[in-house]
């Protein structure tokens, strides 16, 4: 398969997934909203978590904490700040298992209906309470506030959560304006048109800004590159393939590539991106349900099937990528194609890196499936777990994580991989 061909289209006439569960007016969202927000903490409260002390990642069952960061980041919040900030990078922390996990929580355009209130207290401490009483939910660390668009940032940070030269999450071009129902740039418009030079000038601003931090450029272990914006095979690889050669020249010599595209899906393109550096394939397959993936995703990016999505993946395995994953939002799919997908992907050697949906609009909030309204957090949970379970085929994240505490000791510190925040994205 590939995007130069004409590709099948599947049928549309699929049930809507929300159904019944479609809101009207604002007493009616916020008294969903709310419903399920108690039952949320309900299911939190006789929430078992699974003790994965004996392994040696810590990245392979939930903590209440993070199962409480899925639930507030799926509802959304209010805010007392000015909107500058439509999305907030969190840091929260479990009391019980001592784990730290980020996840983001966007502030909707139905944000009054939300039974959640950001407040910030101080600096970079905020906390998370019912807007009905004042009664805490959690109390947070705010990694980041998110407008606009970036064109890179470090996804790896030590036990005090100060970033680390190690890995970067890039996105030199970032364009894309298809305004795709799943998408959360496209609710917030939060594109930058690039300059002709964009590799250039990306590459350049980051490596001036190793100089002023005072790091290494032989530090950057992990760059995953996410575009997905190229609209066929051969640009998607002519930048990609430019912005390896390019963090080369600029002295980048031991980074090793992920490359997060939806346009790439050649042998022979694969085969040139390993032949430049890349040692990891993302793919965006988002949903398990086809009809549903072109209503979410649109039809370009959308009409790729599910079955094509995993051959891909079976084709970048036999080209030699150490690391295959796919980006999995969770909240599309009915709960048996959720399970039975994930199964699927996992069984074929690919590691499934879940998130929840951030529901910018009322729009995106009524297209989750009413499995996941009756569900629960049941649905969230089984959903992350099975998903976390496909992580022992391998991952960025655990690979940079690794690099990470080697770096750390190198410096000093006595750590290990359970003593470095969590972060599945």
């Amino acid at each position: 398969m590939s995007l130069d061909r004409n590709l099948p289209l599947v049928d549309l006439n699929r049930p809507g997934p929300s159904g019944e569960n479609r809101t009207d007016t604002p007493s009616e969202l916020h008294e969903q909203l709310n419903r399920f927000l108690t039952e949320g903490l309900d299911h939190i409260a006789g929430f078992t978590p699974i003790d994965d002390s004996d392994r040696e990642d810590p990245d392979t069952a939930l903590s209440r904490t993070q199962l409480l960061s899925l639930l507030i980041g799926f509802l959304g919040c209010d805010t007392t700040e000015p909107l500058d900030n439509r999305t907030y990078t969190l840091v929260y922390t479990d009391p019980e298992q001592g784990k730290s996990n980020y996840q983001t929580i966007c502030v909707p355009d139905y944000r009054q209906a939300s039974p959640v209130l950001f407040t910030r207290d101080r600096g970079n401490r905020a906390r998370l309470v019912l807007r009905s009483t004042g009664h805490p939910l959690a109390e947070v660390l705010v990694h980041a506030g998110i407008f606009a668009a970036s064109n890179h940032y470090y996804s790896r940070v030590g036990p005090d959560f100060s970033e680390l030269p190690t890995a970067a999450i890039v996105s030199p071009y970032s364009t894309c304006a298809g305004g795709c129902l799943g998408c959360s740039r496209g609710a917030v418009k939060s594109f930058t048109p690039p300059p002709k030079d964009y590799v250039e000038r990306h590459v350049q601003q980051l490596a001036a800004d190793y100089d002023h931090r005072g790091w290494d450029r032989a530090e950057l272990v992990s760059v995953n590159i996410t575009t997905g914006c190229q609209p066929d095979e051969a640009r998607e690889l002519e930048m990609m393939l430019n912005l390896m050669r390019t963090y080369r020249r600029y002295g980048f010599s031991n980074a090793a590539f992920h490359a997060f595209t939806y346009a790439i899906d050649s042998a022979k393109a694969m085969e040139l991106l390993r032949e430049h550096g890349a040692i990891g394939f993302i793919g965006t397959i988002e949903t398990i349900n086809d009809a549903e993936r072109i209503r979410q995703w649109g039809r370009k990016k959308g009409s790729i099937t599910f079955e094509q999505h995993l051959e891909k993946y079976r084709r970048a395995r036999r080209v030699g990528f150490d690391i295959v994953e796919t980006d999995y939002v969770l909240g599309a799919d009915s709960y048996t194609e959720m399970l039975d997908g994930i199964a699927e992907l996992d069984e074929n050697g690919v590691a499934v890196v879940p998130n929840i949906k951030r529901n910018y609009t009322v729009e995106q909030l009524n297209s989750n499936h009413r499995d996941l309204w009756n569900h629960g957090m049941r649905y969230i949970s089984d959903g992350f777990h099975a998903a976390l379970s496909s992580y022992d085929n391998g991952t960025i994240k655990r690979r940079a994580a690794r690099c990470s505490v080697d770096y750390l000791r190198r410096c000093g510190h006595e750590v290990g991989l359970r003593d470095l925040p969590i972060r599945h994205t």
